[in-house]
């Protein structure tokens, strides 16, 4: 039998009609403007109330402030959002566009979550909060969607190493000098942390060797390879502030049913010459240069004897980790463990790079081909449209500036503002296509989330596309094939001659006045430095006796001259002319060591479309002009230092 309960009330309970006595809050000090309308927020409990307006007095804000700040996730919104991935079939692969982080990083892990034989990753910056967090922090990035995707990558290789100790998991990364790091502070050396993380979870890891070990600049490349059937290639790096860059990358995969495609061609011509290379200068070479002790710097002289404390640091990690027999001797033992590849023999995707000479120790040649590529498409092409993080490569500038007055060439390109403002000395290539009225727009990046544009692509003839690592800069086009000035110039050494001839001939009135043989012709372009240099040289001696004692001599073409403090001035003169001739000869472009780059060309109208589109968007976000970067008089073509990609 079921009993209903009795329900009575006594004068210790409280009768459903009585309302409970209102809790008492903190009083938010910095209360919401009453012009956002600030309302009650129902359902929050007391203790959660509390720390909030606790924490907003705290932060001197009111509480819609401080909510907003630390969900600024749920506010956040790209200003351009990126065109939508397409995938289209480009000879024996697909390939699909991956614009900005989200798409990019949302790609990257399911490749690796596939993975089932093989990762191979060449990166520049591959950052982890957990690891590095104290350099390099997120800056702003972790509102931004495939922030959690960047930072699952690292836990994901651990977890592929342990599931399958057979995979091939192997990661070259950059190990160049950081002049800063992402606090603004703190010397070091790039990927430390990670490469000592990777190595002690039995990843196979290597750092790419640096200038002094006769490698490159930088190790700037950017790509993933998975199951030698899946790569992706851009502009994108792996650090843990990369996300909230504005960037692209594009997936490639060998279509179902094929045995190989150029996926295998890229593997081949990329990482595996890039591994090998990496081993061979690791065992043949010094880690780094100078002394770590007081017992070796009676090896070095001058500035070289200097113990640096950078060295000695990179030494503690990396010389720990790979100054043994086993790393050592890898390469001369043949112990690489290559990824098979079979290269298609006509690829329907070229492959570009900027390597240095050197590779020719491990049977390889050095590669200037993404400049041949991008010289010879700025040559002929009819329309450009590039999104650059760095332009500023002297012949294609000039060759543009030419193309365009002529009205051969419709180019527009966007490049980075932050590198315009933080590098005056990159000021000279924009400067030089706005005073020509080249269209060129600065790009109008996030300040909410520090972000970079740092895309490197570009679309021809809205057809051809060429999309990677390589800054069109000469430290990334450029490597050290040669040695001496280049020929390759034509249109810049053009210009600097011109200039050349001008300051000769302005020297000419003083020169004629000192009684002095000119070096102008106006029959002939030729110059004979050596000469001048030689005279430059004798004068300078010359003026300073004259300066000192009131009268000199000076020794041309045979003949004995004598001056006096009346030709004071004129001696000076010739001597600034011939000052600002060998500046300018100088100023020709000389082979350099750069960095280690690599990109892709191919065709594809629809693929082209997208980047298209997304310029276009762009450029309708971007500024026209910044005026104070127009004015360039002190400022020449020059290179981003160290550490800037």
């Amino acid at each position: 039998m079921r009993i209903n309960p009795v329900i009575t009330y006594t004068n210790n309970v409280i009768p459903f009609s009585a309302k409970p006595k209102k809790e008492v809050l903190p009083v938010a000090q910095y209360p919401t403007p009453k012009n956002i309308n600030p309302v009650d927020l129902p359902g929050v409990s007391k203790p959660l109330a509390v720390r909030i307006i606790d924490g907003a007095n705290k932060q001197h804000v009111s509480v819609d402030t401080y909510l907003r700040e630390y969900l600024k996730h749920l506010f956040w919104q790209p200003r351009v959002l990126p065109e939508a991935s397409i995938a289209r079939q480009v000879g024996k692969t697909n390939i699909t566009t991956l614009i900005d982080g989200e798409q990019i990083f949302d790609k990257t892990m399911q490749f690796l979550q596939k993975a089932e034989k093989s990762i191979q990753i060449e990166m520049f910056e591959f950052q982890n909060l957990k690891i590095d967090g104290h350099k390099w922090p997120a800056s702003g990035a972790e509102v931004v969607p495939g922030f959690e995707q960047q930072q699952k990558i690292l836990k994901t290789l651990i977890q592929k190493r342990k599931q399958n100790p057979d995979m091939k998991i192997q990661v070259i990364l950059d190990a160049h000098k950081w002049y800063i790091d992402g606090n603004g502070y703190r010397k070091h050396y790039n990927n430390m942390d990670m490469i000592k993380y990777l190595k002690k979870n039995d990843i196979d890891v290597v750092p790419y060797p640096r200038a002094a070990q006769q490698g490159a600049t930088l190790q700037h490349v950017k790509m993933l390879a998975v199951d030698g059937r899946h790569v992706i290639i851009g502009g994108m790096n792996w650090g843990s502030h990369s996300v909230a860059n504005h960037d692209a990358c594009v997936a490639i995969e060998t279509l179902p049913g094929q045995q190989n495609s150029e996926v295998d061609n890229i593997i081949e011509e990329i990482f595996n010459k890039d591994w090998k290379f990496a081993w061979q200068r690791l065992g043949a070479t010094k880690l780094i240069t100078g002394p770590l002790t007081k017992a070796e710097q009676y090896k070095y002289n001058g500035l070289n004897r200097e113990i640096k404390r950078e060295n000695v640091e990179y030494m503690r990690v990396v010389g720990e980790l790979y100054d043994n027999p086993n790393d050592r001797n890898r390469y001369s033992e043949y112990r690489l463990d290559l990824v098979k590849t079979n290269p298609v023999a006509r690829p329907a995707i070229k492959i570009l790079a900027t390597k240095p000479r050197e590779l020719e120790l491990v049977g390889e040649e050095g590669k200037e081909t993404t400049r041949d590529y991008l010289k010879q498409r700025i040559d002929s092409a009819k329309t450009v449209r590039a999104e650059l993080f760095v332009l500023s490569d002297k012949e294609i500038i000039e060759t543009v500036v030419k193309r365009h007055k002529e009205g051969t060439l419709d180019a527009k390109f966007i490049v980075a503002s932050e590198i315009l403002e933080e590098f005056p000395y990159c000021r000279k290539a924009y400067s030089t296509l706005v005073e020509n009225n080249v269209p060129v727009r600065l790009y109008n990046f996030d300040e909410r989330i520090n972000q970079r544009m740092h895309s490197k692509w570009a679309v021809f003839d809205n057809k051809e596309i060429v999309i990677g690592s390589t800054n069109w800069s000469a430290q990334g086009l450029n490597s050290n094939l040669e040695k001496g000035k280049r020929g390759d110039y034509e249109l810049y050494s053009r210009k600097l001659n011109k200039q050349i001839r001008g300051y000769l001939k302005e020297a000419v009135p003083y020169e004629k006045e000192l009684g002095i043989p000119t070096f102008y012709n106006p029959k002939s372009v030729d110059l004979d430095h050596e000469a001048l240099r030689i005279r430059r040289q004798t004068m300078k001696k010359s003026y300073a006796e004259l300066t000192k004692l009131g009268s000199c001599t000076l020794e041309v073409g045979g003949k004995k001259l004598t001056f006096d403090e009346s030709q004071k001035a004129s001696f000076a003169k010739v001597i600034d002319y011939y000052d600002l001739v060998k500046k300018r000869n100088n100023e020709k472009e000389k082979y350099k060591r750069g960095n280690n780059e690599c990109a892709i060309a191919f065709t594809n109208h629809d693929i082209a479309n997208v980047f298209v589109h997304q310029f276009d968007k762009d450029w309708i976000h971007s500024k026209d002009s910044l005026e104070d970067f127009h004015d360039h008089s002190v400022f020449e073509y020059d290179e981003l230092p160290e550490g800037v990609a």
